[in-house]
């Protein structure tokens, strides 16, 4: 993104907000790069609606209601999804999202937690009731030793062909334990922007020609992100999930980055803090809603 201003002297508070700007960000850049979208944002909430099948192109963000307003904001907004036959979508809460009781008012309209989302669609994601913890990082005190620790055979590519992104796919499914829809929305919305030109950059690590590592790089609101990070089962343990992580972020470097910032899954937490990664006092919550 030619045009981003990246953090270069945040406070923690600055990089709190980061981790969730960072995902606004990405889907802002779903609605203006695929065809068909749209995207609304205003004073009291935004949303966005994409064609992929999966709820990460169709979702409620950046939630701001008062407790009176709230129930009518919420009744029209699932009806604008319904009106366009989205079959289903995530409400995202976080910092700064009201009413305090947002969470309840959604599941009394039968959204379901990102913990419940987890039993019942990604059994291999451990999540809990209270949403995904975030975590950020300094680009220049990453611990790099983790690239040099992983089996010989180990390398990691950028995706170059369709062929790749459905090995992407393949690993990303069977590491998250995730229905094949899942993996295949991001196969259908990098191949109608294009290989090479998509605001997002899939990676994929080999070990021995077989793929066995996923990473999906995203640079936005002033840090870099990574969204995907995934590891066969047969492959971990190895370092291979740390150097997925880690190489794209220092490309992300290399073009100017300072600071990244990401919300991980609980399994993932002692991972990312070995390669760099700390806990920062905030957590990302979603809540699924499905049509009818």
């Amino acid at each position: 993104m030619s045009s981003e201003t990246f953090l270069t002297h945040p406070s923690d508070e600055q990089l709190l907000h980061a981790t969730q700007e960072n995902l606004f960000a990405l889907f802002r850049a779903m609605a203006a790069s695929l065809p068909e979208s749209e995207i609304v944002e205003n004073d009291q909430l935004a949303f966005h609606l994409a064609f992929p099948f999966n709820p990460m192109f169709k979702g409620v963000w950046r939630t701001h209601l008062t407790e009176s307003d709230a129930d009518a904001a919420i009744d029209a907004t699932l009806t604008w999804f319904k009106e366009r036959n989205a079959p289903f979508l995530f409400w995202w809460t976080g910092l700064g999202s009201t009413p305090d009781d947002l969470g309840k008012r959604l599941i009394a309209r039968g959204l379901i937690s990102m913990e419940q989302q987890m039993e019942e669609l990604a059994p291999g994601i451990k999540s809990t009731e209270a949403g995904a913890p975030c975590m950020v990082a300094e680009l220049s005190r990453m611990n790099e030793a983790v690239l040099d620790s992983v089996p010989p055979g180990f390398i990691i590519e950028e995706i170059q062909a369709e062929s790749h992104l459905y090995a992407f796919k393949q690993v990303f499914v069977e590491s998250y334990e995730i229905p094949e829809w899942a993996g295949q929305a991001w196969v259908d919305a990098t191949l109608k922007i294009g290989i090479g030109r998509t605001p997002w950059r899939i990676f994929v690590g080999w070990l021995n020609d077989e793929p066995v590592a996923t990473n999906i790089l995203f640079n936005g609101a002033g840090v870099a992100s990574v969204y995907g990070v995934a590891t066969s089962p047969s492959a971990r343990g190895k370092g291979i999930g740390g150097a997925i992580t880690l190489k794209p972020l220092l490309d992300a470097r290399a073009t100017g980055y300072r600071y990244a910032a990401l919300f991980a899954t609980e399994m993932g937490i002692h991972a990312y803090e070995r390669i760099g990664f700390r806990l920062v006092n905030a957590r990302i919550n979603r809540y699924l809603w499905r049509n009818g």
